[in-house]
């Protein structure tokens, strides 16, 4: 067997053919560093845009969660939330306890993002050119879904580039298969798969890839070398937290409607930018390489990742719902490609139909037509323009997604009128169930209310949430309280709220006590109930 037949040898031939200029490794430098630079720039200013706003319940928890103590999040990993793991532990090294930062909390997904577009941008300008790559990784920016997990502190954006930079190793990888690509495809894709264990969907959608683009034998087993041993790493961390799955018991099975609720997310929200991106992505899922060089390469790796995972969770959720739209967040990028490759696609046939028009044409009006390059002139306008049109007229959507009312509560507000308001002494108590997160995050706003009906705090009782008093101590344990500060959070019409112990506070409140204020924002109402004299 001769050297070059060895998988992993530094002198295997690459199993991807040649991309267009520009496109491989052996590019310009200023297209290597700029093509993904200006559309990581782009996201990151998107990104810190109003980036400031209140935070909501699932954000609370993840800053409560990650301020724990590392002993007291392993001990709470091993009940809950353990799909959520890696990520808390990384939040834990960032974040101060008891601060409530919010910009702290969303700064790692803001980066993370502002990474997925240069991701996205590099994985373009090696599978079609510089031009394409600049254009996907702008496309990316410019949607609003990719600005509202880049201002929210949960993992999602995370996944998301590091999906992304998995795909790229693989890209390099197939450029250039030595034994050093592969093992950083393996060190990438692994630890994916433990931000979030879906992730495991885009190793199908890359074997799917390397079928697409005929990739050799010799190939497919070096890849199979690093996803056999990921998935088995994966199935056996979903069998782990599938021993917590009632977290997800709200989840429904999904109908056509979340079907298209997704293709407006994605490609939307409006109408009539729907079927813009749609008719554009068509262009770029169909065109052939004679038209735009790189379209087969495109339409390879971006098709199985925009398919293959929403497709398969989909399916699964029709036996067990476990389906919502940020869990297949990460196949967002391929999207952009798509856009990028179509956008290549309509400029080059518009460059062809132009010079066939000026041959064709008769001599005096000829010389009018445009001369030089017009390929690159109309390649460059419509990868440029597009993003941009994108953006402006999205910006509506952007400026909603900044808003406290694009979530579905606004817990620092809470927080802050009782800092305002609330006396020493004066009690408080969650509603429904032990809400009570906020409480954690915002200690100087809680710091003199006493929560009366709480037995033990979530870190001592390795919850998210805490554990109260039983309902038949809730009116003895109130009747040496004066004022009673009462934060609600407004229950899911999926989960109403028909617990004995909400029932039992209710009842206590209307009965020894009058509505003395009542403030309700988003998602929240604060109340404060005096003991009748």
């Amino acid at each position: 067997m001769t050297a070059g037949l060895i998988p992993g040898s530094p002198h295997e031939p690459a199993a991807l053919p040649e991309p267009p200029p520009g496109g491989s490794e052996g590019g310009s430098l200023a297209a290597s560093v700029l093509v993904p630079a200006l559309p990581a720039a782009s996201m990151l200013l998107l990104g810190l845009w109003r980036l400031d706003r209140g935070m909501w319940w699932d954000e609370i928890t993840t800053y409560e969660v990650a301020t724990r103590s590392l002993p007291d999040i392993l001990r709470l990993l091993h009940t809950v939330d353990a799909v959520h793991g890696l990520y808390y532990l990384v939040m834990h090294l960032l974040l101060p306890p008891g601060a409530g930062d919010a910009l702290l909390l969303r700064l790692p997904s803001v980066i993370g993002m502002a990474a997925a577009a240069a991701g996205t941008a590099a994985i373009g300008r090696r599978l079609a050119g510089p031009a394409t790559g600049l254009t996907a990784g702008l496309v990316l920016a410019a949607m609003p879904l990719a600005s509202r997990y880049a201002q929210e502190g949960r993992s999602y954006a995370l996944v998301t580039a590091s999906v992304v930079f998995s795909t790229l190793a693989l890209l390099r990888a197939l450029e250039r298969p030595t034994a050093t690509r592969w093992t950083a495809y393996t060190a990438l894709v692994l630890p994916t798969t433990f931000l979030h264990p879906f992730a495991v969907l885009m190793l199908g959608a890359h074997g799917a890839s390397l079928l697409a683009v005929r990739a050799p034998r010799r190939i497919l087993r070096r890849w199979l070398c690093s996803a056999v041993p990921t998935v088995v790493c994966a199935t056996l961390f979903i069998a782990y937290v599938r021993a917590q799955a009632a977290q997800v018991n709200w989840l429904l099975t999904p109908t056509w409607s979340a079907v298209t609720d997704l293709i407006r997310q994605f490609a939307g929200p409006t109408t009539t930018m729907t079927a813009v991106t749609l008719a554009v992505t068509a262009c770029g899922a169909l065109s052939a390489d004679r038209w735009a060089a790189g379209s087969a390469r495109i339409r390879g790796f971006a098709l199985p990742w925009l398919l293959l995972p929403p497709g398969t969770l989909f399916a699964f959720s029709l036996i067990e719902p476990v389906y919502n739209e940020r869990y297949v967040l990460y196949s967002l990028p391929a999207l952009a490609l798509l856009v990028a490759g179509g956008l290549n696609a309509m400029a080059c046939g518009a460059a062809a139909l132009l010079a066939q028009h000026r041959r064709t044409a008769p001599r005096n009006v000829a010389k009018r037509l445009p001369q030089g390059l017009p390929k690159r002139m109309l390649a460059a306008a419509l990868g440029l323009g597009m993003p941009a049109a994108l953006l402006f007229a999205q910006l509506p959507t952007h400026d909603w997604l900044r808003s406290v009312e694009s979530r579905t509560d606004d817990q620092t507000a809470a927080a802050r009128l009782l800092a305002e308001h609330g006396r020493d002494g004066d009690a408080v108590v969650f509603l429904p169930g032990t809400k009570r997160g906020v409480a954690y995050v915002y200690r100087h706003a809680f710091a003199g209310l006493n929560d009366v009906l709480l037995q033990q705090s979530p870190t001592r009782s390795a919850t998210l949430t805490g554990t109260e008093v039983p309902a038949h101590r809730i009116r003895r344990l109130l009747d040496d309280q004066k004022r009673v500060w009462v934060v609600e959070r407004a229950t899911s019409t999926r989960r109403p709220d028909r617990r004995t112990t909400s029932a039992a506070k209710r009842k206590t409140l209307r009965e020894d006590f009058h509505l003395a204020y009542e403030e309700a924002g988003w998602g929240l109402t604060v109340s404060l109930y005096v003991r009748d004299s």
